[in-house]
């Protein structure tokens, strides 16, 4: 008899969506403690952070498999049909499929892979389509991503359980943090101010010199305020203009952290100004009050940062719930309509909300 049940999770995804899957994955571990725990997930690929990157740090896995997404080539076709094989062998008792919005094709395709090529014990999925959303759904008909991947391991859960979701930081990292702001010679009583100006799509990136224009509000209005640009590697010379700009009190810290060094650095930030992607969703993930700023491209209330206190800008056209990742046509109207004094009205709210609550 094995000494303990296997289960395998398949999550695949951006960082931004393995993000709004934590809340899922955390009542796996909780509900099964006595199960060894396999994740199955995509490799990372150029641009985009595997799931792994940061499922690995919360420790709640015991193994990990990587399958290839495109499998174009017949070495590719070769590893997936050994580790489907591999994985069967396992004899997992359960399978969780937190796989990102399907549509009823893809639910099927996902339960014949699963229930039949891996053979798991019991399967939990989706039970019905969540892609595509219609564009005019009303925000109160969209289930926020984040609660419909809770719903497959808990059909109980509700919006309160996701409230107080916090991702763990390692104190290594906290320390390394500690170190980093000594060495930009950032002062304990300095207010830091999170910025992300980079986005995965141009169609959710708001104008870069809006960006610049908030900081620079800031900046004038607050004598204690240190702005950190945030983001990967590929947003490391869209920062570097910021900070020229903005001046001494910024600092460029794109590509020069791994995702939990990241979320320790925005766990000391006041509040967190980004689009709609990987590191606005990293922020309110550790706590931190975002000013998130939306395009109209996706179903409204879907995507929004986890947590409380957070201000999510959004306007919705006409063409809302185009789902296009570059918007040609309208210019990217749904963004250009938030304006930037409207940024820098929430932001401030935020900070001096944060002031309050240190001062008392």
């Amino acid at each position: 008899m094995r000494d303990s049940l296997r289960a395998l999770v398949y999550r695949p995804g951006s960082l931004g969506d393995t993000l709004l899957s934590l809340p899922a994955v955390a009542q796996i571990h909780r509900d099964v403690p006595n199960h060894r725990l396999t994740l199955l997930t995509e490799r990372a690929s150029p641009g985009r952070v595997s799931p792994w990157t940061i499922l690995q740090e919360t420790g709640w896995f015991d193994d990990v498999h990587f399958y290839v997404v495109k499998a174009g080539s017949a070495d590719d076709r070769w590893h997936n049909f050994r580790l489907a094989k591999r994985l069967r062998d396992v004899g997992y008792d359960e399978i969780f499929s937190l796989a990102p919005p399907r549509t009823t094709r893809q639910l099927r395709v996902d339960a014949l892979i699963f229930r039949h090529v891996v053979g798991g014990a019991r399967y939990h999925a989706a039970r019905t389509a969540s892609w595509p959303v219609a564009a005019t759904a009303d925000r109160a008909d969209v289930e926020h991503e984040a609660l419909r991947l809770l719903r497959i391991v808990d059909s109980g859960a509700t919006s309160d359980s996701l409230a107080d979701f916090r991702l763990a930081v390692p104190d290594t990292e906290r320390a390394i943090t500690r170190g980093l702001l000594d060495e930009l010679g950032i002062q304990r009583d300095d207010v830091l101010v999170g910025v992300g100006p980079g986005s995965s799509r141009s169609a959710t990136t708001w104008p870069a010199e809006r960006f610049a224009a908030v900081g620079d509000a800031l900046l004038q209005q607050f004598r204690n305020v240190v702005l950190l640009a945030i983001g990967g590697s590929g947003e490391r010379t869209l920062c570097d203009e910021l900070c020229t700009a903005w001046g001494p009190r910024s600092h460029n810290l794109a590509g020069r952290l791994s995702v939990l060094g990241s979320a320790s650095i925005l766990s000391e930030c006041a509040t967190f100004i980004g689009n709609d992607s990987g590191p606005t969703h990293l922020a309110a993930s550790v706590g931190v009050p975002c000013v998130a700023i939306f395009s109209a491209r996706n179903a409204a209330g879907q995507w929004e940062p986890l947590g409380r206190h957070h201000i999510v800008l959004e306007e919705r056209p006409e063409c809302a719930g185009c789902m296009l990742d570059a918007c040609v046509h309208e210019a990217n109207k749904c963004l250009t309509r938030i304006q930037t004094g409207r940024v820098v009205r929430e932001a401030v709210s935020l900070i001096e909300s944060r002031a309050s609550c240190l001062a008392t």
